[in-house]
């Protein structure tokens, strides 16, 4: 069986290497745009420590560059510490996407350009000329040209993110700063002694990073600078032996837009999916998986954008007064638990009244 996968980022090498080792009667190919692996960079670089341990096979160790216990929320000169031990690792983003990608068949410098039916399968058409295969999987990231070709149904929108990576030494290192604002929010990770990743998502990031930077009086030297774009919505992810996984499917946390964790689980949902010859599941178990909490997610993210500064202010203090429960609740990659956890708090309640019940109202928390 051949199988062609459409982009060499994290995703698309992960569910290559899953295929690879099934031991099948399977060959499949890798085609990417650019001329090698990890590069550009599009990731903040924080995951849960989850990412590493759930994965399949053991994940090179050398890709954790620090460790994150916690993280200090801040808004408007406001602020308090969740201490959570080991809750989240950085990565170096380049070494971890060409460790995914080591030993595959992938053909660089390869632009995927449209596809058509031919037989049981497709021809894909690209660049450098066409390939067959019975199966192909969309993992080209969040503005997907195979989502587009294939006629996959969406509704889909974007944020835009700029990260610069600097040296800066006036924070702590195993703790991870948010800066929340409306409607965006700004992060420092830390990386190493003295180093930093500090980036935003927003419709002009470039802007409010650089804003941000002069407000916080950081000014440290900028070592490199990264760039790219984030899902937010839904789509369709299967038909006709074309399948999306990764950021292409919007398998991302709407409240952070991390994509790894829930693209390496539904990579392994579809491969399980190839393997037992019952495609038509794919669909539905990973939406059993992690649809509920992406809604849930979508509608939260909803909600905050529409919050005027004094409410914003009210729901940060009593977030700060019972911050046990981000500390007891709070989960890297399942955000509804904490969700559900401050809904029931009487203080939030009273705070939110009929904006929570609009909102919310079609989803059962």
């Amino acid at each position: 069986m051949k199988i062609l996968i459409v982009g060499a980022g994290p995703i698309g090498c992960y569910t290559a290497r899953l295929l690879a080792k099934s031991g099948g009667d399977m060959d499949v190919r890798i085609i990417e745009e650019h001329s090698e692996i990890g590069r550009p960079v599009h990731c903040a670089g924080l995951v849960s420590q989850e990412v590493l341990t759930h994965a399949r096979f053991p994940i090179d160790p050398g890709c954790i560059v620090n460790q994150i216990d916690g993280a200090e929320l801040c808004y408007n000169g406001d602020s308090f510490k969740i201490n959570r031990k080991d809750v989240a690792v950085v990565i170096d983003r380049e070494r971890f996407d060409r460790f995914l990608g080591e030993g595959l068949s992938i053909d660089f410098n390869t632009r995927f350009m449209g596809l058509e039916k031919e037989g049981s399968g497709y021809l894909v058409e690209t660049d450098k000329g066409e390939y067959y295969a019975d199966i192909v999987i969309g993992a080209d990231g969040a503005n997907s040209a195979m989502r587009k070709a294939a006629g996959f149904s969406e509704q889909v929108s974007y944020l835009r993110g700029v990260q610069f990576r600097l040296h800066y030494d006036r924070c702590e290192t195993n703790l991870v700063q948010v800066y929340l604002s409306n409607p965006l929010f700004v992060w420092i990770i830390p990386e190493s002694k003295g180093i930093v990743r500090v980036g935003v998502l927003s419709h002009n990031p470039y802007h409010d990073l650089l804003t941000f930077l002069k407000e916080k009086s950081i000014d440290g030297e900028i070592l490199e600078k990264f760039a790219g774009i984030a899902p937010m919505g839904r789509c369709l992810t299967s038909k006709d032996r074309l399948f999306l996984v990764g950021d292409a499917a919007c398998q991302v946390k709407p409240l952070t837009q991390g994509g790894i964790y829930y693209g390496m689980r539904c990579a392994e949902i579809l491969t399980d999916c190839i393997l037992a010859n019952k495609m038509n599941r794919y669909e539905r178990q990973w939406q059993e998986r992690f649809g509920r909490e992406i809604d849930i997610g979508l509608k939260v993210r909803q909600m905050y954008q529409q919050l005027k500064p004094d409410t914003m202010a009210k729901i940060f203090s009593v977030l700060k007064k019972n911050s046990s429960l981000l500390e007891e609740f709070g989960d890297f990659e399942n955000h509804s638990k904490f969700i559900s956890a401050i809904f029931r708090t009487s203080g939030l309640q009273s705070i939110l009244g009929v904006l929570i019940a609009n909102i919310i109202k079609d989803i059962d928390i």
